[in-house]
């Protein structure tokens, strides 16, 4: 089983640490049988960095520039970060572009980014998880030009709380109009490990639950990424994620080729 990195930064993204070549290298070094790189878009950002807003033409030519490692496939993809009100801008701003696969994410919530705001002062946490998950759902009702919904539980990761995990008991009607949306539109629901890492002193777990209802529901596609901003994480954890998959009623690990899927089938 050789698995596939589907969510990485590079060069082109401005927070990562990695360049293209080396990634590649690690890829082959670890035995995966490929890497997507899906650097960041994120349009009206809180500080207004345009620097979130990387050339897709500009990208795509590195891509195709690189010595390629025989065993390791190289897509070209995107992670779109979301907003209620940049929707049309997103759609603008990538019209006449081709990307392998693109990821979408919520990365900021109400004008405020969760990993360096205030986001959560004076909310609770089923006040701050809701929220963050009904624009989710707000999102992908709108805007539907994606392959994947990058990091669902993405907001736990900078959460102050005792207790960080997402759980879907917590939150079940949200969690269902979510994964019905994905399920009946053919789209893929991300686990992405750069979650369950420790963070403000607490490590979110993954709710199984979450990948349970999802199939469920009808969901047929799961895809497995790293976010990978230092070279060390690419594939991070992904023996231990792609058999949990597996334990949730899902046979395969999929990623997305010319905007089509391709599945790996768990060993």
């Amino acid at each position: 089983m050789r698995l596939f990195d589907s969510h990485t930064h590079c060069e082109f993204s401005p927070d990562s640490r990695i360049k293209m070549k080396d990634a590649i290298e690690r890829a082959f070094q670890i035995e995966l049988g490929g890497i997507t790189f899906t650097d960041h878009l994120d349009i009206d950002t809180p500080t207004q960095d345009r620097s979130f807003m990387f050339n897709p033409a500009e990208q795509q030519v590195a891509i195709d520039s690189l010595k390629k490692r025989e065993g390791i496939e190289v897509l070209k993809g995107i992670e779109v970060g979301l907003q209620p009100h940049t929707l049309e801008k997103v759609a603008d701003y990538l019209e006449g572009s081709f990307f392998d696969q693109v990821i979408v994410s919520v990365h900021f919530v109400d004008g405020v980014d969760p990993y360096n705001q205030p986001y959560y002062d004076g909310k609770d946490l089923k006040m701050a998880y809701g929220r963050y998950l009904d624009i989710i759902f707000d999102c992908i009702t709108k805007y539907k030009d994606f392959d994947i919904l990058g990091h669902f539980d993405y907001i736990a990761r900078y959460a102050p709380y005792s207790q960080k995990s997402m759980h879907y008991a917590d939150f079940p009607m949200q969690f269902d109009r979510i994964l019905s949306t994905l399920a009946s539109q053919g789209k893929a629901l991300e686990i992405n490990t750069g979650t369950y890492r420790e963070k403000n002193g607490g490590k979110p777990v993954l709710d199984s639950c979450v990948l349970k209802r999802f199939k469920e529901l009808g969901g047929k596609y799961v895809s497995l990424g790293s976010d990978a901003h230092d070279l060390e994480r690419i594939g991070e954890n992904f023996a231990y994620y792609s058999h949990l998959i597996k334990d949730c009623g899902f046979e395969y690990i999929t990623h997305f080729n010319k905007r089509e899927p391709e599945l790996i089938k768990i060993e």
